[in-house]
């Protein structure tokens, strides 16, 4: 069955965020559609049919990404001694519990709070690394997008959302580049002399520590090495789709997972409902449509990878927070 996608921007216009936002509307009611027009009698004899192995191996995989996102934020970050990978492993699995399950910003805004008091880096670093963060996670978006294109032919709502998100991570990158690039922005007599706390006394001091913040971007093993760990979460990505295909005992190509991550990309580019719920679905079930799958098991796919991502990228963080919270209970019921 070919789900077909209402909405899809049209040839040669830019995809903005109202048509982001439709893209993903259009998605879940892909996934409505998919829903209504299944034999529920076959659906679950796929179900039934899936190998638990597999399964595993793909929750594997999405945890992996855990380790290797904590390890790409320890080289973003300034040094310091407080700035551990044990930290930054708790700090980005708690971000991405809460990333997983929350509507857009709120993961962002707790990373940021975590990253300085967890790790103790200023409030400046903090937002220079997920600033960075944003930057690498969307050229290897565009590394994905291009791959999937080289294998086969994309949709054209495809070609043109991968437009949009080319101009978007080349305005990130420029911006950040600048921010990297620039020297002090007053001397040290203006500082002396105009150190005074002030609103612009404030944003001058934050454009000052900008080169510092943003260092990465101007270091080969710092700014490689994090290049190199988001194109290896993306990896991690295509392996735990390719054992989803090979639980559901499909035999497809490598090129199918790679399309069905690209189109993931670029449907939760903008989050409209927590965890994505459907609209992961629905980009799931599209893409493996154009490859001959049924519906029955495309659905069924879609739900078993989304529950082995959830379980593998929201639940540890969602759980190591109730822990903490659990922890200081006993201590605020002492005082």
């Amino acid at each position: 069955m070919s789900v077909p996608v209402a909405g899809a921007p049209r040839a040669g216009g830019r995809i903005g965020r109202p048509a982001r936002i439709l893209l993903a509307l259009a998605l879940l009611a892909a996934f409505v559609v998919a829903l209504r027009e299944l034999d529920a009698a076959r659906a679950l004899e796929a179900l039934a049919s899936v190998r638990g192995v597999w399964v595993a191996a793909a929750s594997l995989c999405y945890l992996a990404i855990l380790p290797l996102w904590a390890w790409q934020w320890h080289l973003l970050a300034p040094s310091s001694p407080s700035q551990t990978f044990s930290g930054m492993l708790r700090v980005v699995t708690t971000t991405s519990g809460v990333l997983n399950t929350t509507p857009l910003l709120v993961g962002e805004a707790t990373g940021i709070v975590l990253l300085v008091t967890l790790t103790g880096i200023e409030r400046t670093a903090a937002l220079s690394v997920l600033a960075m963060d944003q930057l690498l996670v969307g050229v290897a978006k565009l590394v994905v997008l291009a791959t999937a294109a080289a294998l086969a032919p994309l949709p054209d709502w495809m070609s043109q959302a991968a437009l949009g998100l080319v101009i978007l991570v080349a305005a990130l990158a420029a911006l950040l580049l600048l921010g990297a690039s620039r020297g002090v922005w007053r001397s040290d007599s203006q500082r002396g002399a105009r150190g005074d706390g002030s609103l612009p006394d404030r944003v001058a001091r934050v454009l000052d520590s900008l080169p510092a913040t943003l260092a990465p971007l101007r270091s080969a093993r710092r700014g490689g090495g994090a290049m190199a760990l988001a194109l290896v979460k993306k990896a991690a990505e295509v392996c735990a789709m390719l054992c989803m295909q090979r639980a559901f005992g499909l035999d497809l190509p490598v090129g199918a997972a790679i399309l069905a991550l690209g189109m993931l990309n670029l449907s939760t580019l903008l989050p409209i409902v927590p965890g994505n719920i459907g609209v992961y679905e629905g980009a799931i079930v599209l893409a493996y449509s154009r490859y001959g799958v049924s519906p029955e098991q495309a659905v069924g796919l879609a739900a078993v990878q989304h529950l082995c991502y959830l379980l593998a990228l929201a639940a540890p963080g969602v759980l190591w927070a109730g822990a903490a919270r659990w922890s200081r209970a006993p201590e605020s019921g002492r005082r």
